[in-house]
């Protein structure tokens, strides 16, 4: 799940722009064992991918395995995609329309059922309950555990309230159906957070480490997923939530109920916002804003993100202290990084539109004769 860090808003100026951002990061699930080193650690079997989504556009992973042995946090590249003591995986499902269509979780590999827990609300978390949960024991989600053999076992979870069909001790295929991807337990977004263990300790399945060993020993490890699955989970280091425009700049929770977003201004309007809902942000990614009003002119703003974070929403805003020309606004971002070219990589690359619209006439059409 995540937690709300900080917020920078900057001076309000007219015919200025303001930049604003905050930022998220998780807490952990699940706790883990230690496996012996002189201990003999039978191969578990090949695993699938445990979700049903086009993972180009309706899910991707947010979280990975936190290979940090301090208090910072790096994932199996060495990148930013997870957070402090995370043990798992979390499939994020990014469709807005997640819970209409529902996302099937199947089991990754044939086993037997061992646990299951249903009936636990799907709520998401407000940032007021992230901050005031940091450091506790995380709320029991609807969840399913399957024994593989030879100490090897997979955890589902978060999952759908309602939604869990298997119960403890029945034999499951591989790909056979569990559930549905949920917002239940302590988490403030729809996903199935995933993870492998062998005897109590949590294995990542990208590397087969633990992920106390460091980001640079998992380049060493051995993936467990299968053929199919590897296909599916090429690494990716940062995209796009949402975009839109608002009259203010928003509060997370507002994103989610979709109610903050405006596409056509009344009359008279003197400001707007133009907000990006990112993740993967990384410091020294270099941003920038432009906007070509109805009129000609045209105005862009430039920065560089300060911190590191998973997930953060970055926020444009521009006013004049008379109404704006009507029309469409023309809106370009971009979100560079910077690499081993001259020139930073543009990874992230957003043009949208909105509308200020006209005064009404005041003039009416005589009737027809």
């Amino acid at each position: 799940m995540e937690s709300l860090l900080w917020r920078i808003l900057g001076n309000r100026k007219p015919g200025r722009f303001r930049l604003g951002s905050f930022f998220l990061a998780g807490l952990p699930l699940l706790l883990s064992g230690t496996v012996h080193a002189e201990e003999a650690v039978p191969l578990p079997p090949l695993i699938n991918f445990p979700v049903v989504c086009d993972t180009s556009k309706d899910c991707f992973i947010q979280h990975y395995f936190d290979y940090d042995p301090g208090p910072e946090a790096l994932d199996h590249t060495c990148g930013i995609l997870t957070y402090n003591g995370h043990q798992g995986i979390d499939i994020r499902v990014s469709s807005p329309q997640w819970m209409e269509k529902g996302f099937p979780v199947i089991a990754a590999a044939k086993g037997k059922v061992e646990l299951t827990k249903d009936g636990v609300p799907d709520r998401a978390f407000s940032q007021d309950e992230i901050r005031l949960s940091r450091g506790l024991a995380p709320k029991p989600s609807n969840s399913v555990v399957i024994n593989h053999g030879d100490g090897w076992r997979t955890h589902y979870g978060h999952m759908r309230q309602g939604s869990v069909i298997v119960k403890a001790g029945q034999e499951v295929s591989q790909g056979a159906l569990l559930g549905l991807v949920g917002l239940s337990g302590s988490t403030s977004f729809p996903h199935l957070h995933f993870h492998l263990s062998y005897k109590g300790t949590n294995i990542d399945p990208f590397t087969g480490l633990e992920g106390k060993e460091g980001c640079e020993a998992a380049a060493e490890g051995r993936s467990y997923w299968s053929a199919d699955a590897n296909a599916k989970l090429g690494y990716k280091s940062g995209g796009v939530f949402k975009t839109g425009f608002s009259d203010h700049f928003p509060r997370y929770e507002e994103l989610e109920t979709g109610n903050v977003e405006i596409n056509q201004y009344p009359p008279g309007t003197n400001e707007f916002y133009f907000w990006v809902n990112l993740w993967g942000i990384r410091k020294g990614d270099q941003e920038e804003f432009r906007v070509r009003l109805p009129d000609g002119d045209t105005y862009q703003k430039s920065d560089s993100i300060k911190i590191s974070s998973v997930q953060g929403l970055r926020g444009f805003f521009y006013s004049r202290n008379i109404p704006l020309p009507t029309g469409v606004y023309h809106i370009n971002y971009k979100l560079r990084r910077p690499g081993k070219q001259d020139t930073p990589d543009v990874i992230i690359n957003i043009d949208d539109t909105m509308e200020i619209l006209p005064q009404p006439s005041i003039f009416t059409r005589p009737p027809d004769e």
